[in-house]
């Protein structure tokens, strides 16, 4: 602490000597300086004195009475008139009552007579130089500390209130107004301390036995209106933290109490989000699946989740304060002890591979991994745990002289550092209290040469000088609001970095600064592990293919993972507050919802349904977040689209319908033709005109090539859903199937965009193929075919169209069955089959005479461009 701010009184005193006899002056300066260490200056007259006067300022004066131009008393009289008040002595020869009375009427200090022996005459002058020179000083010096206690009294940021012994108040700081609403201390002035409904009891009975009590308490500013206790401008409630120190006298008598009060509001909120948060977090971490633990330094075990506990087959309570000596074979329990003191030795993240006594008795191999954590001082608190430490704040007491005390246990006691400094042209300290001190993070020594406190406080030198220079800008300024400065690091190689802010109050009429700094660190640390917890849980929620979802019980979203934005096409922005089924069209929650089967079963449930909205098919999977109290806070849900799934379990479905159906349909046709073949047989037999047997042998023929050709259409059923429907780029299958057929002259027209694609199977081509290989042999006339589409509502339709004769009206209705045609009569009708596995359909719309026209109906859901 800074025991500076009165003068050293060891210090020579510098006095001015007046006195028309040179012998005398010089023989006065000598004996003084030799025998008394006291530099004296000489004047041999009152005009002379006047001079030196003008430019020096003197610890006393020392003047002979009668001298020839002026005398002692007009050398007075005119040091008075000029309102110099440096103490002035009378030193002379004439000892008449008249001259004393004169002397001290005017203004003189002091007496002495010239005469007698020697050494007592000086060392009587001596002594009464010293005597008045040094109460002039500490008079002096003890106003301006009360002009400085005064300047940090009224502009301190924290609330201060003075009481008397009694317990009354006798002042409070525009701080205290402020935090408490009222307009003046004239409004609250004789409120009883002792009457105050918003201190605890306890520490009453504390601070009545000469007890410092410190508390944080709820402070109810309707209470105080109810108890008409004082008017107050505020409303509801605040959370202070409270210092109550008594004050003594120098014979130690109670003189009153000093109250400091700082409004922690903030810091509480802060605080309980971090709780709540951190009970987010350990309800979130209940439902994941992988097996953890936390062990303090010692390897005792201070707590795990529900996968731990299923792993190893012990619960909860059996785990807890336990060792792995308690829960595992020795030879396991010796690795796991080794590599937990290997991690503890060197803070870091571990990984490693060993082997774990599974619940059912088996032995499992498995990874670790762990980590450490260590608090603001750099101390490891566990594996995988958290402390918050709060370092209590410490303030230093000094005592000093009986009315110093008063004004020292004020600024000592103050939670904040406090310091009395110059700015411009240089830093340099006259006062500074402990915190200052503490968080700067600086020694004393920082602060006893001037302007070397910046190379303490900053290590990094470009750092250093740009806040030096903001600081010494914003002060030169002269505008409060720009004195203050908030969050600044101090960072250090080695040591943890701190925050503070700080602010400086110009104290009127000097160079002077009250510059004040307080601890931030504990705010900023809340700040920081806040986001930390946040940007953990939403990696964690990024990191996942599915949508979740977090939302309240009445289904309104909190948040999204970022799969959940992106399908829905909204930012987060958009997306709270709002009820999860109003995304898809709807005034109210889904027929069948895991979220509201969630909620009554307050366990995780799972549903699988099609969204129509969507066009998707999803499982839903809502898992309950519940508080202490069993009731459900929170409900996370996840989304996961198994569309394309259904679609493949529904094509190989229908795929082997149709197989069933065309195998049946050939076999039933080959017996048929069998049948006749045998009927043309016997007859042939029975038969001895050759004409009529070779007739019958001819339609025997002809029957068996229409088996043929029914074989070779079960050739191209062989792949026939075999290979998984899919996305189809359908410009490219009909350019395959252009160079199926050999189409000669005529034109084949490929309309279709590139980036068309349509669900079906991959043996479309076989439409496409047959559609042209049709259009060549029946149109006759036909010098082109064409591809091209359409749109109706949301289907699409893929349309192949010729020049060619057409087809009749009496057999448009015919062209799909089985067996019509000229030829075989099965490549319209297998078309037709190919197209149904995916739910296509294919109709024939064009006009007799002007050209086939074939229309393809893919419905929604089965294309995209």
């Amino acid at each position: 602490m800074n025991r500076t701010i009165l003068q050293d009184h060891t210090s020579a005193l510098h006095v001015l000597v007046v006195d028309d006899e040179e012998d005398v002056r010089l023989a006065t300066a000598e004996y003084l300086a030799v025998l008394h260490n006291i530099k004296a200056d000489l004047a041999g007259s009152g005009e002379e004195a006047l001079l030196l006067l003008l430019n020096t300022r003197y610890d006393a004066i020392i003047s002979d009475y009668e001298m020839e131009d002026m005398s002692g008393i007009d050398l007075l009289k005119t040091i008075r008139a000029r309102g110099d008040d440096t103490p002035f002595i009378i030193f002379t020869g004439r000892g008449r009552e008249e001259v004393v009375i004169a002397a001290f009427e005017n203004g003189a200090d002091g007496y002495v007579m010239k005469g007698g022996e020697i050494r007592s005459q000086f060392a009587e002058l001596a002594q009464k130089v010293t005597t008045i020179a040094q109460k002039k000083q500490t008079e002096k010096a003890l106003s301006e500390i009360q002009d400085q206690f005064a300047e940090i009294y009224i502009n301190s940021p924290i609330a201060i209130e003075l009481y008397d012994k009694d317990g009354r108040l006798l002042d409070i700081n525009p701080a205290c107004c402020d935090l408490f609403g009222v307009h003046s201390s004239d409004d609250v002035r004789g409120f009883s301390l002792f009457d105050d409904p918003n201190v605890p009891k306890e520490r009453l009975e504390a601070l009545k036995k000469g007890e410092t009590i410190r508390y944080r308490s709820v402070f109810d500013f309707d209470l105080v209106k109810n108890l008409n206790l004082y008017t107050t401008s505020k409303a509801g409630k605040i959370t202070i933290e409270v210092q109550i120190t008594p004050m003594y006298h120098g014979d130690h008598q109670l003189s009153g109490y000093l109250v400091h009060i700082v409004d922690v509001t903030e810091e509480t909120h802060a605080q309980d989000e971090i709780k709540n948060q951190k009970l987010f977090l350990d309800r979130l971490l209940e439902t994941i699946p992988i097996p953890v633990f936390y062990n303090d330094t010692r390897g005792r075990y201070i707590g795990c989740n529900q996968a731990f506990e299923h792993y190893i087959g012990f619960t909860k309570e059996q785990i807890v304060g336990k060792t792995v000596y308690d829960i595992a074979p020795q030879e396991l329990a010796d690795t796991y002890y080794a590599k937990d003191k290997e991690l503890l030795d060197a803070p870091k993240t571990q990984t490693y591979e060993s082997q774990v006594w599974y619940a059912d008795g088996t032995m499992h191999n498995v990874i670790f991994y762990k980590a450490t954590l260590l608090d603001q001082n750099g101390n490891i608190q566990g594996l995988i745990g958290m402390i918050l430490d709060i370092t209590e704040r410490k303030q230093a007491e000094e005592v000093i002289r009986q009315k110093e005390e008063y004004i020292r246990t004020v600024l000592d006691n103050l939670p904040i550092g406090v310091a009395v400094n110059s700015v411009s042209p240089t830093v340099a300290f006259s006062y500074h209290n402990a915190n200052f001190l503490k968080f700067y993070r600086i020694p004393e020594k920082a602060l006893k040469e001037p302007d070397v406190i910046w190379d303490y406080i900053y290590e990094d030198p470009e750092y250093r000088k740009n806040i030096r220079e903001r600081v010494i800008s914003d002060c030169a300024s002269g505008d409060p609001s720009r004195m203050h400065w908030d969050d600044i690091p101090i960072i250090r190689e080695g040591e943890e970095t701190t925050y503070i802010s700080a602010m400086n109050i110009p104290i009127p009429l000097s160079t002077l600064m009250i510059s004040t700094v307080w601890d931030v660190t504990a705010r900023k640390k809340a700040e920081d592990e806040l986001k930390q917890a946040n940007r953990l849980l939403e990696g964690m929620l990024n990191g996942i293919p599915d949508i979740i979802g977090i939302q309240n019980p009445d289904h309104t979203i909190i948040r999204y993972n970022q799969a959940g934005y992106d399908a829905l096409g909204l930012s987060p922005e958009e997306v709270a507050g709002k009820p999860c089924y109003s995304f898809i069209g709807r005034t109210r929650p889904c027929e069948i919802c895991a979220t509201s089967k969630a909620l009554q079963s307050k366990k995780q449930e799972m549903v699988e349904k099609y969204v129509p909205e969507l066009k998707r098919y999803l499982i839903c999977r809502s898992n309950p977040i519940l508080d202490d109290d069993g009731n459900v806070q929170l409900i996370v849900e996840q989304l996961t689209d198994i569309t394309d799934r259904k679609q493949i379990e529904e094509a190989i479905g229908q795929s082997n319908q149709k197989l069933r159906l065309l195998t049946g349909l050939t076999r039933h046709d080959i017996l048929n033709i069998l049948t006749a073949i045998y009927f043309y047989h016997e007859l042939a037999l029975e038969n001895s005109d050759p004409n009529t047997i070779h007739e019958y042998i001819t339609r025997a023929q002809e029957a068996g090539k229409r088996i043929e050709a029914t074989i070779g259409f079960t050739r191209e059923y062989e792949e026939f859903g075999i290979v998984s429907s899919g996305w189809q780029e359908l410009y490219s299958i009909i350019e395959s199937a252009k160079r199926e057929i050999n189409v000669g002259a005529i034109r084949i027209e490929n309309q279709i965009s590139t980036s068309l694609l349509v669900y079906a199977d991959p043996i479309i081509r076989k439409v496409f193929s047959t559609l042209i290989e049709n259009a060549i042999r029946h149109g006759k006339k036909i010098t082109y075919i064409r591809f091209s589409v359409a749109h109706k509502d949301n289907d699409l339709i893929i349309i192949c169209e010729d020049n060619g004769v057409g087809i009749p009206l009496n057999d448009k209705a015919h062209i799909f069955g089985r067996g019509f045609g000229n030829h075989t009569g099965i490549g319209l009708f297998l078309a037709r089959e190919i197209l149904s596995i995916t739910n296509l359909s294919i109709r024939e719309v064009g006009e007799e005479g002007k050209g086939a026209r074939f229309e393809i109906l893919v419905p929604d859901g089965k294309w995209r461009e």
